[in-house]
């Protein structure tokens, strides 16, 4: 979904290219106006934008202008210009400063489709255009091992689906990877000191150092196995190991015991070097580079069971399926899609249907009669398993869902039916509470951070995602539901009521106005002014 820009001082130009991206098929999630240099450049700090078109001649900061700030502050945002002039100096002035394209008004709806559309396309594959340009520039070793990373966390992803993209990729940032079979561990790391649990470690380069010695660590460890450990998300350390044909065929047992020697290894390294706690996930072994994303599931889900076993630091993924019934109904991939649903579910009865569609769903389950008590109290587990993430902010209430204790067995077949049932809306009903309160919170402390900080004229909604540790794009998501405002509108309002204020209470000039609260033109902030309220500066401070 993406977010474009139209940038034109004729208004009728603006609202006609928006109304007509808003109807194609180009996956627009909405479609932003400026009638100048200036107000794009709010936006552009504001919001997360995928594509800017603009004209040239405007008042105030014209297109060009706007195209060297977005070369300096934005240089990843593609922008198109459309202007009424075809000299051919404009055009190269503009491709010089990066336009994409140059179109000439009154420009044709087929090609603005065709060019927004490919803009949009390579979007998706910037991947691509980082490998080309960052060999073009002959990028550091520093720049190759953040490439790396950043390609193979594209793999474990799913991201890359052809085997060509592989060949590419691999090629490039110099990595063989012949397996045939491959397995997956997931190194997660606790920030808090160990021994000494009063000191966490709060500072990001303190944890980028941390993240950056594990890899070392868990590499000298792995020396004699044909591995590759990379940074993942967040506190996440991920290694790629590979298997030759003889490799596979040893005994499942011996295999299984070398893996979880090699996690104990890891775990004690880090503790003894970093004197930091860590947990091990490790995946079953697969064939073939395009199985990665499903092992890297596994071993995520692997390192969630130290929630319910914290006296151990290595889990294998396989010791946590259970397969009685996986004949009859695929049951743990509709218990992960449920509980995602939970998750990500917004209101209690959506989620309550899909419960009732699970619970019919899996209904199999409940007549076999070797696997009523097992399976039901897995899937207990696993929604637990998420209240254990978010205990922090739901409180003791976690406690009264233990699954065994919540259960009480023996139960019969429909017994156990109609309790996971209530088991599942409770807990779930827990969660999007837990959910509501902390995405209030976290926008409470996004309202404190522009209120800070709104005078600042560099504002950008990277910085205000960065305080709150979000990415913009969710910010932005969430600030919207919230507030019932973007955050660009929010920022705007506050600008200008500080700018009310101080019109009617002190004598400053409007340009002293227009700087304090934040504009970089006191035109811009004129117009933006009367739009909002109706009526001009002057006309206000004359009341």
């Amino acid at each position: 979904m993406y977010t474009i820009l139209v940038v034109d001082d004729e208004a009728i130009v603006c609202q006609g290219i928006k109304e007509f991206l808003e109807i194609s098929d180009l996956s627009i999630t909405q479609v932003l106006i400026a009638s100048n240099g200036y107000e794009a450049l709010d936006y552009l700090r504001m919001e997360s934008i995928d594509l800017v078109l603009t004209d040239i001649q405007m008042d105030g900061m014209n297109g060009i202008e706007l195209m060297e700030s977005i070369l300096s502050e934005k240089p990843d945002i593609p922008v198109v210009v459309i202007s009424a002039h075809d000299e051919f100096e404009y055009a190269q002035q503009c491709i010089r400063l990066g336009a994409r394209d140059y179109l000439i008004k009154p420009v044709q709806l087929s090609q603005l489709t065709k060019v927004v559309g490919a803009e949009l396309s390579n979007r998706d594959k910037k991947y691509k255009r980082l490998l080309e340009e960052s060999l073009k520039l002959k990028f550091s070793m520093t720049g190759m091992l953040s490439l790396r990373s950043y390609i193979l966390n594209e793999v474990i992803a799913g991201s890359l689906e052809k085997s060509d993209d592989y060949l590419f990729i691999f090629e490039q940032i110099g990595l063989k990877f012949e397996g045939p079979y491959y397995l997956l561990l997931v190194t997660e790391l606790s920030w808090g000191r160990f021994g000494a649990e009063e000191e966490v470690i709060q500072k990001l380069r303190d944890r980028n150092l941390l993240k950056y010695a594990t890899v070392n660590i868990i590499e000298e460890t792995l020396a004699d196995w044909n591995a590759v450990a990379f940074y993942g998300q967040g506190n996440q350390i991920i290694t790629i190991m590979q298997f030759s044909e003889a490799d596979h065929k040893e005994r499942d047992q011996e295999h299984v015991a070398k893996m979880n020697l090699i996690g104990k290894k890891i775990v004690t390294h880090i503790q003894s070097y970093l004197h930091l706690k860590a947990v091990v996930g490790i995946s079953s072994i697969r064939p073939g580079l395009h199985t990665l994303p499903e092992s890297y599931r596994d071993s995520v889900k692997a390192v969630k069971w130290h929630a319910l076993y914290d006296n151990h630091n290595v889990f294998y993924a396989e010791d946590f399926s259970l397969k009685e019934a996986s004949g009859q109904v695929n049951w743990q991939e509709k218990t992960e899609q449920l509980a995602q649903r939970i998750r990500t579910g917004k209101k209690l009865e959506g989620v309550q249907e899909d419960i009732q569609c699970f619970i019919s769903e899996i209904s199999p389950v409940f007549d076999s009669n070797d696997s009523t008590a097992g399976i039901p109290l897995s899937i207990a587990y696993r929604v637990y398993t998420v209240l254990l993430e978010m205990k922090e902010t739901i409180g003791e209430k976690y406690r009264e869902l233990d699954p065994i204790l919540y259960f009480r067995f023996p139960l019969t077949g429909s017994e156990i039916k109609d309790r996971l049932c209530a088991f599942l809306a409770e807990a779930a009903e827990l969660i999007l509470a837990s959910l509501a309160d902390r995405d209030q919170a976290i926008v409470q402390q996004s309202v404190g951070y522009i209120r800070l900080n709104f005078r600042n004229k560099g504002l950008k909604i990277q910085d205000i995602a960065d305080s709150v540790h979000l990415s913009p794009n969710y910010l932005s998501y969430l600030f919207k539901q919230i507030v019932g405002e973007t955050v660009w509108e929010f920022v705007t309002r506050l600008r200008l009521e500080e700018a009310r204020y101080l019109l009617v209470s002190t004598p400053k000039k409007r340009y002293e106005i227009a700087d304090e609260v934040g504009y970089e033109s006191p035109e811009h902030f004129s117009r933006v002014f009367k739009r909002y309220y109706g009526e001009s500066p002057n006309s206000v401070r004359s009341e």
